[in-house]
């Protein structure tokens, strides 16, 4: 046995040895860093002045000493100053001295009150490095113009000069340039958390060599079921059939009916009234559009008008091919106000991208002065055209009937008459449900979804090879660049996905487009995405198989977590099922969102830790191994807010270890390894948040487009009370709305909503889940479930206090933008602490739940189908 600890002790020396050789080499090399200089002090809620406007007459000119000769691009903040432009432009062109090099001209019609422009500084190319720059910025707008931003709050470096007048305040610019640093903290801290990993291993024993445990079980592949077995799943395949007998009556067979619309003339606000003078009309429009199945055209009633006599006859005439398309008279009833009278063609016609329509129309003398008015556009009446019908819907959830009752097929079998192991149980199911929420919350439906595809694009580009072309723009394939999808529900985003699905890239070619948004996330949480993003663009796929792809594999890979996770549990497999399977998780995990990684990681180390804590097995090398780098990966899951979660292997037994020291070191390694790395990728927006002032503390509105200023933490130290009441505002305020969005009562952007009874139905199922039988033989001690509490609490805490100090403005009484699914990640520890005996099963019910949870999401399924076809 001395033997065995003096070897182990050999390798933890040697490693130790490993880990400061790597600390030493990472301080010694140096490593290029991109700084930047001039934004010091500057947000969005503290920009109130700006320069004069720059107009044709006027010149700002800007210098600037350069910290180093490695500057790469500077730029500054302008206002458009809620001016309408249409072909003016600016110039901001540098100089070294007399010479010119760089600049760029800028169109200003597109410029936002606030807006940043910027230019490339090709330093490289110079043969002799400058020391100062000269910047002149000049606008050949007439009259009106755009200004710069002043700096409110800081002195930074630089002089700003218009008309030859030198200016008191600073400008807010970005000078971007690389520098070569010596790091000390981060590579001391690798090296750390690296000897700490080992020193983790040393505790729990070591690798071992894993036992092989001997199934002498024979494997049945096929049961056959019994005649009531049979029995059931008829009634169950028929119960199907007619939920979507009832889909396709109420919702289907009206929605394919629909046509697609396209606005023509859009209307002024204005209406002209049906008189005698007005009885007969005629419009000459060019719609536009490569297909028409139909115009549209737009009527008004006035207050208390009723229509119950007359007729309007109207006929669209194409010009260009001289054919009458349409001849039809509409009954007095058929006018509702506000709403478009559709004029469909006998026909469809394609190909007519180029054509002129005249709309004649002429009205019946009982028509005359009866409130009934046209909308009026800018060239006459109000116009719509309709482009095509939706009659692609009904193939579209034909198959996904199909596929329903082959998945109630499979899930009745494993289930019930093989009886399959929960979480192989669990995998089919997730999996099923995962490429219907695919199809179902499309592409960009789910919150910040733009923001995340652009992200994983971006690093997708890295990937394969392709340059960076800086923050607002990127490289994307010329289909990728033209495919839109609506954050809200539209046929538009169910045709793109029926006729998109199987589709290959018709033009590959790399273009410059615009990005949504560029925002902080780790590779590691966008791997499954890029990784299926970059499989779909070498095979050639277009744009739509492509996000669906990348959407999934997300999903799978969570799948693959919670699978693992699950096998490893002494009990609570139950439990985690339902909480994998709630319909949020199933919306959130199912698209480009890192919420697939964070819930993902976070489920497998809970796993990791109740295994530990709860089963008689001890603990060895390889599973301190992974409960190490699940506990790393905290630090990535929502910027450190589930850190507290890393006190949680505080409850292994010191007999699991083999003695109390190697129980208090191996816990102090789970302690320090994530902790470390929390200081060494968050230290600088921690120290942020500690010296935020009012007059630097900025958040913004909902929609992003007001900037606003927030709550600091100095402002809660001279006032604690403020903070208790916000605390408690919060509970009485969104403890509801918490609760629902944690099952999921409105999906998409909060506007899909189910229905109380499926956030009912999946409470309920939890509260079954944690409810002991008289089969179970674990127990939850009272020091276990308080310690489990304080931790949830912890994490609840952090979630909300992020949220009060980045996302709440000043002046508000509860915390705002937390939203239930923020709590998703601890709550099978949170629902483990509430395990109780004072509500005892007969027996275990996990099957009859698992199907209550399979037959909840075909409810919330219902539910969404009909909203958006209500579209």
């Amino acid at each position: 046995m001395n033997k065995k600890l003096d070897k182990k002790k050999k390798y933890l020396l040697v490693w130790g040895l490993i880990c400061l050789l790597f600390t030493a080499v990472g301080i010694l090399k140096p490593v290029e860093q991109a700084r930047s200089q001039g934004l010091e002090g500057a947000n969005q809620a503290n920009l109130r002045t700006k320069t004069e406007e720059l107009t044709a007459e006027k010149l700002l000119t800007f210098e600037i000493e350069l910290p180093t000769d490695t500057a790469e691009q500077l730029g500054f903040f302008f206002s458009g100053n809620d001016y309408e432009y249409e072909q003016e432009s600016l110039r901001i062109m540098a100089y070294a001295g007399e010479v010119l090099i760089g600049g760029q001209e800028f169109l200003l019609k597109d410029m936002q009150s606030l807006h940043f422009l910027s230019i490339d500084l090709p330093m490289e190319e110079l043969e002799r490095k400058p020391e100062r720059l000269t910047i002149q910025i000049r606008s050949n707008a007439q009259g009106k113009g755009p200004s710069v931003w002043f700096n409110e709050t800081t002195l930074t470096p630089g002089t700003a000069i218009l008309d030859g007048v030198t200016l008191d305040k600073s400008l807010v610019y970005n000078l971007v340039y690389m520098t070569k640093v010596h790091q000390y903290q981060k590579p001391m801290l690798i090296g750390i958390i690296l000897f700490l990993s080992g020193l983790g291993v040393y505790a729990a024993g070591g690798f071992c060599r894993p036992e092989r445990k001997k199934n002498n079980e024979k494997i049945t592949w096929w049961i056959l079921p019994s005649k009531k077995q049979i029995l059931t799943l008829v009634c169950i395949v028929i119960l199907a059939a007619l939920l979507f007998f009832y889909l396709y009556d109420t919702r289907i067979r009206i929605a394919q009916n629909t046509t697609e619309k396209a606005p023509v003339l859009k209307a002024n606000g204005e209406t002209l009234l049906i008189t005698e003078e007005t009885a007969t009309i005629s419009q000459i429009v060019q719609p536009k559009e490569e297909q028409l199945t139909g115009l549209g055209v737009r009527f008004y009633l006035e207050d208390g008008a009723v229509l119950t006599d007359g007729i309007m006859h109207a006929f669209v005439t194409d010009l260009t091919l001289g054919q009458v398309l349409c001849e039809t008279d509409i009954a007095a009833s058929q006018f509702i106000s506000g709403e478009y009278i559709g004029l469909l063609f006998r026909d469809s016609q394609t190909g007519v991208i180029d054509h002129a329509y005249r709309i004649d129309l002429a009205f019946s003398p009982e028509l005359w002065d009866s409130g009934l008015a046209f909308m009026t556009s800018d060239e006459g009446i109000c116009v719509n055209a309709y482009l095509y019908f939706n009659i692609f819907l009904k193939k579209f959830f034909f198959f996904m009937f199909l596929g329903v009752e082959a998945f109630l097929c499979v899930f009745w079998y494993i289930t019930f008459v093989k009886k399959a192991r929960l979480e192989n149980v669990f995998l089919v199911t997730i999996l099923f449900f995962g490429i219907i929420y695919n199809v179902m919350i499309t592409p960009q439906m789910v919150p910040d979804e733009a923001k995340h595809i652009d992200m994983a694009y971006r690093y997708t580009n890295e990937l394969l090879g392709y340059e960076s072309l800086g923050d607002t723009k990127m490289l994307m394939r010329m289909d990728d660049a033209l495919t839109k999808f609506t954050s809200s529900p539209s046929f538009r985003n169910y045709r793109n996905i029926y006729y998109g699905l199987f589709s290959g890239v018709q033009d590959a070619g790399m273009v410059e487009a615009d990005v949504t948004s560029n925002i902080e996330g780790s590779r590691l949480l966008y791997a499954p995405a890029v990784l299926g993003m970059s499989i779909a663009r070498l095979l050639g796929w277009g744009t739509v198989p492509m996000l669906l792809l990348a959407r999934y594999l997300n999903l799978t890979v969570f799948a693959l977590l919670v699978w693992f996770g699950m096998r490893m549990l002494p009990f609570g497999k139950m439990t985690l099922f339902v909480l994998a399977l709630l319909p949020i998780n199933m919306q959130q995990c199912t698209s480009f969102s890192h919420d697939a990684m964070v819930h993902g990681i976070l489920f497998f180390y809970s796993c990791l830790c109740l295994k530990a804590i709860f089963s008689e097995e001890r603990m060895n090398g390889q599973r301190m191994v992974l409960l190490e780098l699940a506990a790393l990966f905290l630090m990535y899951c929502k910027s450190g807010s589930y850190l507290p979660l890393c006190f949680l292997p505080l409850l292994i037994p010191a007999e699991h270890y083999g003695g109390k020291r190697e129980k208090y070191t191996a816990t102090g390694v789970l302690f320090g390894i994530p902790l470390l790395a929390f200081v060494m990728k968050n230290i600088q927006t921690v120290t942020g948040i500690v010296n935020t002032t009012a007059a630097t503390s900025v958040v913004s509105t909902g929609d992003g487009t007001e900037y606003l200023t927030g709550y600091t933490l100095g402002y809660f130290l001279k006032d604690p009370l403020e903070l208790i009441y916000m605390l408690v505002n919060t509970a009485f305020d969104k403890v509801g709305f918490y609760l629902e969005s944690l099952i999921g009562y409105k999906l998409g952007w909060v506007e899909i909503e189910t229905s109380i009874l499926v956030v009912l139905l999946f409470s309920f199922l939890l509260f079954l889940s944690v409810c002991d039988s008289k089969e179970e033989s674990i127990r939850v001690k009272g020091i276990e479930r308080g310690w489990m509490l304080l931790l949830c609490l912890g994490c609840t805490g952090l979630i909300l206090l992020g949220m009060l100090l980045s996302w709440t403005p000043m002046g508000h009484v509860s915390i705002e933008g937390v939203q239930g699914r923020y709590f998703l990640p601890f709550m099978l520890i949170l629902l483990t602490a509430c395990k109780n005996r004072l509500i005892l099963l007969a027996y275990r019910i996990d099957r009859g739940i698992a199907a209550a949870v399979a037959a909840g999401q075909l409810l919330t399924l219902t539910y969404v189908i009909k909203f958006i076809l209500m579209v």
